[in-house]
């Protein structure tokens, strides 16, 4: 009986502990990266990201599909300004999993065919 109580309550701690994503947050809004050294800006409505970068006027759309509310897809549908031709990139498809939120700040996985990353960003609105 002893060893039933002890389990129930580390159990009841352990959970306690464990903190919540509040993923549905993020799924709109405007965001910057928690890099210093990343000068974009990016708005996510629904179904649509924008990211500008404002050193080089770079402007890159995605299609976001949402699969749950912590998991979604980026498929690239057209790429301003840049200056090389990467054409090759448009339909391209990101993976992205919420792994954590903290206040205003996000940390996603971010997977396709070239990257595997984590990233973080900051939503300002």
């Amino acid at each position: 009986m002893k060893n039933l109580i002890l389990i129930l309550i580390l159990n009841l701690t352990l959970n306690s502990c464990a903190q919540e994503k509040n993923c549905t947050d993020f799924k709109t809004g405007k965001f910057v990266y928690a890099e210093k050294n990343r000068p974009e800006k990016i708005m996510r409505t629904d179904n649509l990201q924008i990211e500008i970068n404002s050193e080089t006027g770079v402007e890159i759309y995605t299609k976001i599909e949402w699969k749950s509310d912590c998991e979604y897809v980026m498929t690239y549908e057209k790429i301003l300004n840049h200056p090389k031709d990467i054409s090759s990139v448009i339909g391209k498809k990101i993976f992205v999993e919420i792994l954590e939120t903290n206040g205003n700040k996000i940390k996603v996985r971010a997977k396709s065919d070239s990257m595997d990353e984590k990233i973080e960003f900051i939503k300002t609105e």
